[in-house]
């Protein structure tokens, strides 16, 4: 019994001691594995400023990276920047080694008039949900090869910077974006037609999110929506709150807006225990929700542990 007893434990460490070895083994030989290599060429006409970007897969420690350009460069940075200073056809080669791994990659880098033109590109994405005067519009530069840009909006601005902080459309209209992307005597360009509509009329407030503190668990709350100085919405009361944030499902409540955004209240009012007066109001003017360009999300913070968060849609 005794023998039995010791034997299966030997036995057991066996194997798992065997799997550490080799994993320790693993560790120390390496593992290295190129998969790709992305260029990024700035400019179109010499000096040629390229960018490169390894993928590769390899463990974390003792990496030696190794580029070879072509025109008898090295460089031995994870990400490579290198110039090229006329224009031609370059071998380029990378090499990883980690202890005993090791693995290369070449591509051919072609450097010409044509491989190296312009080219405009561009995208947007919208602060709100769809594109309602005034709208506010993030434009993306995902131009290659040029140096300058001019970006004319359609409604009589231009800017030059690479990438606008930001644009605004104050009326309804259809107004054409048009990116030039420069570089040298060529230049490219991209348009799309920006249609800006109306201001939305309605507003769908979907949930309704509150913190309190903590002295406030095992109370009774419940939640009020007023806009104008009148009541769309109230909950029914939660009786003994086991814990914050509590949501209340709200839906399907419109607050009519009828294109019009002046002082009129937007108001989300709590209240505890029965009681009539207001534990805490939260209000935003419309016009507010306007100049805000229509947010998605409504927060208020009172700066001692009462906070509201109120998802909403706009609708035409």
């Amino acid at each position: 019994m005794k023998t039995n007893v010791h034997l299966k434990p030997f036995r057991l460490f066996i194997p798992l001691f065997a799997i550490g070895l080799s994993f320790l083994l693993s560790n120390c030989k390496g593992h290295v594995e190129i998969i790709g290599i992305t260029d990024s060429v700035i400019n179109c006409s010499p000096p040629y400023v390229v960018y490169f970007y390894p993928e590769a897969e390899h463990r974390t420690k003792d990496l030696e990276y190794t580029w070879k350009f072509g025109d008898g460069s090295e460089s031995h940075d994870h990400e490579a920047v290198h110039t090229y200073a006329d224009y031609g056809t370059y071998e380029v080669t990378l090499s990883i080694k980690q202890n005993e791994a090791f693995d290369s990659k070449t591509f051919m880098l072609y450097l010409t008039p044509d491989s190296t033109a312009p080219i405009a590109k561009w995208d947007y994405y919208l602060q709100a949900d769809s594109l309602w005067a005034p709208a506010y519009v993030q434009y993306l530069n995902d131009s290659e090869h040029a140096v300058k840009f001019l970006w004319e909006f359609g409604d009589g601005t231009t800017t030059e910077n690479k990438v606008p902080a930001y644009h605004v459309f104050d009326t309804q209209g259809t107004f054409t974006t048009t990116l030039n992307a420069i570089c040298g005597d060529d230049t490219s360009f991209m348009s799309r037609d920006m249609i800006i509509k109306a201001p939305p009329t309605d507003l769908f407030v979907d949930q309704v999110t509150v913190w309190m503190p903590s002295s406030y668990v095992g109370n009774n709350i419940k939640l009020e929506v007023w806009y104008d100085g009148f009541r769309d919405y109230y909950s029914e009361w939660i009786v003994g709150v086991s814990q914050f944030p509590v949501t209340f499902n709200v839906q399907e409540m419109l607050v009519y807006f009828n294109g019009v955004y002046n002082t009129d209240k937007l108001e989300f009012i709590l209240f505890v225990n029965g009681e009539t007066v207001p534990e805490i109001i939260f209000d935003v003017e419309a016009r507010d929700l306007q100049s805000d360009y229509y947010p998605p999300l409504l927060k208020f913070d009172d700066g001692y542990g009462r906070k509201l968060e109120a998802t909403i849609a706009f609708r035409d």
